[in-house]
């Protein structure tokens, strides 16, 4: 991420899950992605952005392993620690730089929940998680459709404001995915400025190698 707009994660993590609205949209991508994709206990997954692990362990048990992963300590100190009171064995953390086009290892599902926003060079993202696929591995990617960049009531560490459906498609296509295909996952409900209510649905792009 850019270092100069760079959100915080560190000092919200205790606090993240206190959020409903955060624990419903967890809880929502994970039934789309057990909708959407063929899950098995003996994938290896990873959890790109994992945050404090909301959908991390809500996939934990329909993998064989999954690691969550993610630039801030503070948020995976929190997975950790969820990780241990529920004394899980096929779930570890990693630390990584988001931004950086790095990443180690292959799986057979990659999975990210509204990490693509924070990230700067999204296409370069989008590749890099294809290549780290195995051979048929599974990439879905889930964020916010393109908005008007009122989602956010701080717009620190917001580079995109939500994506259309052409450019995941797009995107998945060039590196080589088959059978990409588009749902909407969730939507969140959040009142504008004004009060009024608005609704900013959460899509969710798969694909396969």
């Amino acid at each position: 991420m850019q270092t100069d707009n760079r959100r915080d994660f560190d000092a919200v993590a205790e606090q993240w899950d206190q959020e409903p609205r955060r624990l419903k949209l967890a809880q929502d991508v994970v039934a789309a992605l057990r909708k959407a994709l063929p899950l098995t206990s003996n994938m290896a997954a990873l959890d790109y952005g994992c945050g404090s692990g909301l959908v991390t362990l809500g996939l934990q048990p329909f993998v064989g392993r999954i690691t969550g992963a993610d630039s801030s300590q503070g948020m995976l100190d929190v997975l950790d620690k969820k990780i241990q009171a529920e004394a899980l064995l096929n779930v570890s953390t990693l630390l990584l730089d988001l931004e950086q086009q790095r990443l180690e290892g292959s799986f057979d599902l990659i999975v990210s929940s509204m990490t693509l926003h924070h990230v700067q060079d999204v296409p370069s993202l989008i590749a890099t998680l294809a290549k780290a696929l195995k051979p048929g591995g599974w990439l879905a990617l889930a964020d916010l459709e393109s908005e008007d960049g009122r989602f956010h009531d701080d717009p620190t560490g917001v580079l995109h404001h939500g994506f259309s459906r052409e450019f995941l498609t797009g995107e998945f296509a060039a590196n080589g995915l088959a059978d990409v295909a588009v749902v909407t996952a969730a939507a969140i409900d959040k009142p504008g400025a004004d009060g009024t209510p608005r609704r900013y649905p959460v899509l969710l792009c798969v694909g396969h190698k």
